[in-house]
Order: structure tokens, then C-alpha cells, then sequence
């Protein structure tokens, strides 16, 4: 009895990582880039093209970056005016490009010491598919910031 349920116990488990890892797999993310705030002397934007190869949608919930004291907020603009929001659909089956003038990620607490070239890392957060790693250099530089 004991041994039964083990094997039970042990075919859940592969199961649920299974699906996890499928999941994990349906999203793909392609260019990546990053740029300092051209208005806000602290603050940077992270853009990429995400793919959902997946039958199911999926929303990017969070991100969070390997500088400590940074916040990361996810945006949209619309109308010129840029504002915070929940989350950013990735419709099944689908693609949405995070970019300028558009649905993005906000740095803020970017320490003086990062410049153009630095390497940030980025944890993207997936509803469905969990976390995701990925790396980009920012690609401007801070004598760019209009003041």
C-alpha cells in the first residue's frame, strides 16, 4: 500500500514539473533592450518582443532586475501619457513587442555608477509560465537626459 502510493506520489510530481517546464517553454523572448530615461535622471526602459507559442494565454505579472535598490514597474503609454498597469497580456499562439510610445518596463534607482554598455539581468514574471531570465546592455547615455 505504502509503495503504491509513493509511485502515485512520484507520477504527480513529474507530472506537474512536466507541465511547468511546457509552459515555461511557450514563452519566448527576443531582442532585448534597454535605454536610460531621456526625462528621469534615475530611471531606465526595457523593451523585447515576447512570444506565446503556447494554446493558452499567459501575462507578464512582475520583473525584477540585479541592482539592488531598483524598482521595476510595469507600463503602457497611450494618448502621450504614461502609466503603470497590473499586467501585459500575451495572447496565445501570439506576440507582443514591449517598445517606445508603448507597452514597456521602468527602472527606477538606477545607480549613477551604470552606463551605456553595462550588462543589466532581468527576471521577467509569467503568470502562467513562471520566471524567465534574460540580459541586455543599455543602449544609451546619460548625457542624452534632457534636463
Amino acid at each position: 500500500m505504502v509503495k503504491r502510493l509513493l509511485i502515485i506520489v512520484l507520477i504527480l510530481a513529474m507530472t506537474i514539473f512536466l507541465v511547468g517546464e511546457t509552459l515555461a517553454s511557450n514563452i519566448i523572448i527576443e531582442d532585448v533592450s534597454g535605454i536610460f530615461s531621456p526625462k528621469i535622471p534615475d530611471a531606465g526602459a526595457v523593451f523585447m518582443k515576447i512570444r506565446n507559442k503556447g494554446t493558452e494565454d499567459d501575462f507578464l505579472i512582475d520583473s525584477r532586475v540585479n541592482i539592488k535598490g531598483v524598482r521595476t514597474e510595469l507600463h503602457d503609454v497611450k494618448d502621450g501619457r504614461m502609466f503603470q498597469i497590473e499586467r501585459i497580456p500575451i495572447p496565445a499562439k501570439s506576440s507582443i513587442e514591449l517598445k517606445r510610445g508603448g507597452l514597456h518596463i521602468m527602472l527606477f534607482g538606477l545607480p549613477l555608477e551604470i552606463k551605456e554598455g553595462d550588462e543589466i539581468i532581468v527576471t521577467l514574471i509569467f503568470e502562467k509560465a513562471g520566471e524567465k531570465v534574460v540580459k541586455f546592455n543599455i543602449k544609451s547615455s546619460r548625457k542624452d537626459i534632457v534636463k
